[in-house]
């Protein structure tokens, strides 16, 4: 390629390598195309050779673009051939060259190419490139007989080349300037657009900034949830109360919460959280009136404050009904959820005449019901000190894991009439240095509460499962392991897969396994407690119902689910022998059981 060519391309090249224009869009104007035409026929005529032609490529074939009108010219304008061929022109724009071949039947690199098939055997050709150096094609002149193309004329081919170029710099600038008013236009009208919204988002800021100040002055003041009374609110009107009642007036706080909600979260997601404690404000504002103020202050965590409430006989009515609206099962969607509640109860002026301090206190009752498990608690100096304990057995329990201080204690089960062991029950145990040994009924409810029963619970899993493998392959024979399940470990949905992969872990038969659940598993979510315990039974795996006699629809359970044992509550059996009343109901119950 000359010199000044190569300088042209690079300085092209340079210019436009910013620009991103569709150059096989762009139309050529039929006046711009007739000059090229009369271009191809003065050439074609001042060294009489019978095609001058302009190429222009395409995505996947070449067109004849324009085309002399000289005699014996086989190229007809709009012909169109496929590329990849080996054209004479598909080398010029590849390599971006001249390139000349006065008789191709002569030269072995060219005595192939598809143009001799139409007689061209001599070939001369410049590439024609757009501003941003793609290929727009090639202008070229074909032979049927040998000629070598003069030096003189080839510069003349080029100026020509230049000229076309100029035009294609021409088109491509006006295309440029096409899509550079385009974008104008839009940026205008955008413009245009954005100053309108922004006129009617003035005018709506100012209508809605009121209503944003009301917003937040009542989301200050209220549960955005519930639409109940939020913590700020309710000792703002504790206050007022005790002002207005002190120094005769009595006072009742009680403190709900409700046990486990987290998992409720965990199991069913906080839509159906949410709902449930839509429903159950729902119900307690039902209380409410002129002495009765209901306020939500934490998460699953109620307040009603009430007035007046002179008599025990008042105050334990108010217990019931609350215990009511949180016992009762809740449908939702799909399911039917019971949630276990504990209250706790603070009074003024005995408990003191502070709100936060009277909110202290009835929180502190009822963090001792829920760690108890029991429906409610006055507060007293005796729950003062249980909560000091709480916080004491919680802050080592937090650590008990890691430091190797729970382990496994196993009860054996014996076949009577073979005096053989053929199986046990894995008992947790906790000996702390500073507690001492630590009753299973002391932490296991707490380890529920702050979250650490999945940990403890997988500890349990893979320890029992691990040593009832030991023993298996020791005795040779059947081996049983029973191991306590959590319901908040049941209500993890790959529960049942993570007891398959551990049964395949340890090489345990599911049949080894006995799982023991208990009622109040069951009384908290029955549709969920179902659903596990027919894929755990399908596994092979053997489903125990602990502490059998104690909830208040122990029959209507086994009607439900198929157990494989029923454990009998300690309460029937610890004075069996002296007790006839107690030895008739376990009777009773073996039957029932039996059936």
């Amino acid at each position: 390629m000359p010199y000044n060519i190569a300088l042209q391309q690079s300085q092209k090249k340079r210019i436009f390598a910013d620009l991103a224009i569709d150059t096989d869009g762009i139309i050529v104007p039929a006046e711009m195309l007739g000059h090229w035409q009369q271009t191809l026929d003065l050439l074609s005529e001042i060294v009489d050779t019978p095609a001058a032609l302009i190429m222009r490529v395409h995505q996947s074939d070449i067109e004849v673009f324009a085309s002399s009108h000289s005699l014996g010219n086989p190229y007809k304008q709009h012909d169109k051939d496929n590329l990849g061929h080996g054209l004479y022109c598909e080398t010029v724009m590849e390599e971006c060259r001249e390139l000349h071949i006065p008789n191709a039947l002569k030269d072995k690199n060219w005595d192939k190419n598809p143009d001799i098939k139409l007689g061209m055997i001599a070939y001369c050709g410049l590439p024609l490139r757009w501003p941003d150096n793609t290929a727009f094609g090639t202008i070229c002149m074909l032979d049927n007989k040998e000629h070598h193309y003069s030096k003189q004329f080839r510069s003349l081919l080029s100026r020509f080349q230049n000229g076309i170029e100029a035009n294609l710099v021409t088109l491509f600038q006006q295309a440029k300037l096409q899509i550079h008013n385009q974008q104008l236009e839009q940026v205008v009208q955008q413009r245009t657009h954005e100053l309108a919204e922004l006129s009617v988002k003035l005018i709506r800021e100012i209508e809605t900034r009121t209503s944003t100040e009301s917003s937040l002055e009542y989301h200050k003041s209220y549960d955005p949830l519930t639409g109940l009374p939020n913590r700020i609110t309710l000792i703002n009107n504790l206050a007022h109360m005790l002002e207005e009642t002190h120094p005769k007036g009595n006072i009742s706080v009680l403190y709900v919460g409700l046990r486990n909600f987290k998992s409720i979260n965990d199991s069913y997601g906080y839509l159906i959280g949410d709902k449930i404690l839509t429903i159950l404000s729902q119900r307690l504002q039902h209380y409410a009136d002129e002495n009765t103020f209901v306020a939500r202050i934490a998460g699953a965590e109620f307040v009603i404050v009430q007035s007046h409430t002179s008599s025990h006989t008042e105050v334990n009515r108010l217990i019931n009904q609350i215990m009511n609206c949180c016992n009762t099962p809740f449908g939702v969607a799909d399911f039917v959820i019971t949630i276990p509640s504990s209250i706790g109860i603070a009074q003024a002026p005995c408990d003191g005449i502070d709100a936060a301090v009277l909110l202290q206190k009835a929180g502190a009752a009822m963090t001792i019901s829920k760690a108890e498990g029991s429906a409610y608690n006055f507060f007293n100096q005796d729950v003062q000190a249980a909560l000091r304990q709480r916080y004491q057995l919680e802050s080592h329990l937090v650590d008990a894991l890691n430091k190797n201080e729970l382990s496994l204690n196993y009860q054996p089960f014996i076949n009577l009439k073979t005096n053989t062991v053929i199986g046990a029950e894995a008992l947790l145990r906790w000996h702390n240095p500073i507690l001492g040994n630590v009753a299973p009924d002391r932490f296991i409810a707490l380890a529920e509460r702050n979250g650490q029963i999945t940990d403890i619970g997988n500890f349990v899993l893979h320890t029992a499962l691990s040593q009832a493998a030991k023993w298996c392959r020791a005795l040779q024979h059947d081996f049983k392991i029973a191991i306590n399940i959590s319901p908040i470990q049941m209500r993890n949905p790959r529960f049942v897969e993570h007891i398959a992969d551990l049964l395949a872990l340890y090489q345990m038969p599911p049949t080894a396994l006995e799982l023991e659940i208990t009622e109040g598993m069951l009384m908290q979510d029955e549709h969920l407690a179902h659903n596990a315990i027919q894929k755990l039974q399908a596994l092979g795996i053997r489903i125990s119902l602990d502490d059998f006699g104690t909830g208040y629809s122990s029959l209507s359970y086994l009607q439900k689910y198929s157990f494989n044992t029923l454990k009998i509550d300690r309460c029937f059996i610890n004075k069996l022998e002296e007790n006839e009343q107690d030895r008739e109901l376990t009777k009773a119950i073996i039957a029932i059981g039996k059936n």
